[in-house]
C-alpha cells in the first residue's frame, strides 16, 4: 500500500483468506508482487519520474486478500465479493480462478450483478478451450489475454464465455518496493562484447558488481538436463518452457552454477519472482530475448566459447504475463 503508484489511491485493505494462525484481517501485505502489479495496472497514479500510470489514475482501490501461497479459496473469494458489495465498490477486479466454482462464489457474483457491481474476472492461462471460474459464470466479464502484435497468447484460455481481450504478455506494473529488478547483460565471444536486451528476475540479490560467467547449454534446466554437462561455477543457458523459472534456478544452483541466462521461447522478454516468501537467492539470473538465445546456442554448438556478464539493480515495477495481467486493464476501462 506504500508504493508510490498506489499510496494516494489506496483506500483500504482486508485479508479474507485462512492462514494457519486463522484469519488476520490487517495481514493483506503482498509478498509476491502479483496483487500489486494487478492494482498498479488498475489505478496506479501518474508518476511524473517514470512516467507510469494506471488506467484509471483516479480510482481508488480496496484492496481484498483471497489467496494464499497454495492458491485461492472459493469461501474467501465469495467473502472478498460481498465486502466489495457492502462498501458499494463500482467494479470488482479479480485475476484468479479455477476450473470448479461453488454455490458460495455463484450466489456472490450473483448478489454484485443485482446491487449494480461489474464483477472481472480472468479467464485463466493454461492455453485450453475452457474459460476459468469465476470468470465462465454468466454475469462475470472474462478475460483473455492478447500480446502486443494483438494476437492471442499462447497461455490465454477461451471459450464461448470468454467477452472481451486486454494486454497480457509483458505487462509493466507495480510491485511490492525494491523486490523487482532491472538488468544490464552484455554477451562475451570471440568477436567481442554486446550489450543485449534483457529483463530480469525478483527473488534475487542485487548484484551491482557485473558477475561473469562462461555459458553452458542446459535445455530446459530440468534435473535431466543438468545431469549431461558440467556448469559448476559457470552460467547456464536455458530455454524457457515446461518447468517454472524457480524450478529451473533452483536445478542450476543445485548443479552449482554462478548464475543462469535464460532464453525466450517466445518474442519479447518477461518478469517474475523467483522465490514466494520474499527471501533473495545469492545467483545471477537474467532473461534474453529470442533471438539472442538461439544465437548464443548455434554458436556454442559450432564450438565456439560465449560469456555473459550480468548485474541487476533494484526496481519497484515488473514485467509480468498472464490473464492475471489482462484483467485489470478491462477492471480500469470499467472504473
Amino acid at each position: 500500500k506504500d508504493h508510490p503508484a498506489l499510496k494516494d489511491n489506496f483506500e483500504v485493505g482486508r485479508n479474507f483468506f485462512e492462514s494457519d494462525t486463522g484469519p488476520n484481517p490487517e495481514d493483506y501485505l503482498d509478498k509476491e508482487g502479483h496483487g500489486t502489479h494487478c492494482a498498479g495496472t488498475i489505478a496506479g497514479a501518474y508518476n511524473t519520474a517514470t512516467g507510469f500510470t494506471g488506467v484509471a489514475p483516479k480510482a481508488k482501490l480496496l484492496m481484498g486478500r483471497v489467496c494464499g501461497d497454495l492458491g485461492c479459496s472459493n469461501i474467501a473469494v465469495a467473502s472478498g465479493i460481498n465486502w466489495g458489495i457492502q462498501l458499494k465498490v463500482d467494479v470488482i477486479s479479480m485475476s484468479l480462478g479455477g476450473p470448479m466454482t461453488s454455490s458460495a462464489e455463484r450466489m456472490a457474483v450473483q448478489n454484485a450483478e443485482k446491487a449494480g457491481v461489474v464483477v472481472v474476472a480472468a479467464s485463466g492461462n493454461d492455453g485450453t478451450p475452457k474459460v476459468s471460474y469465476p470468470a465462465a459464470l454468466p454475469t462475470a466479464v472474462a478475460v483473455g489475454a492478447i500480446s502486443s502484435d494483438l494476437k492471442k497468447t499462447s497461455f490465454s484460455q477461451w471459450g464461448p464465455e470468454l467477452d472481451v481481450v486486454a494486454p497480457g504478455a509483458s505487462v509493466l506494473s507495480s510491485i511490492p518496493r525494491g523486490s523487482g529488478r532491472d538488468s544490464v547483460v552484455d554477451i562475451v565471444t570471440a568477436a567481442g562484447k554486446i550489450r543485449v536486451n534483457s529483463s530480469a528476475f525478483g527473488g534475487t540479490k542485487e548484484i551491482a558488481v557485473p558477475r561473469l560467467g562462461q555459458l553452458v547449454p542446459a535445455g530446459l534446466g530440468k534435473p535431466e538436463d543438468f545431469a549431461k554437462v558440467d556448469v559448476k561455477g559457470k552460467f547456464a543457458l536455458i530455454s524457457r518452457g515446461e518447468i517454472r523459472f524457480s524450478e529451473k534456478v533452483a536445478n542450476a544452483i543445485a548443479a552449482q552454477a554462478s548464475g543462469v541466462v535464460i532464453y525466450n521461447n517466445a518474442a519479447g522478454l518477461m518478469q517474475g519472482s523467483l522465490t514466494e516468501d520474499g527471501s533473495e537467492l545469492d545467483i545471477a539470473v537474467a532473461m534474453i530475448e529470442q533471438t539472442e538465445g538461439v544465437k548464443l546456442m548455434d554458436l556454442i554448438t559450432k564450438g565456439e566459447a560465449a560469456s555473459a556478464e550480468l548485474s541487476t539493480v533494484r526496481s519497484d515495477y515488473a514485467l509480468f504475463d498472464g490473464t492475471s495481467m489482462a484483467t485489470p486493464h478491462v477492471a480500469g476501462v470499467v472504473a
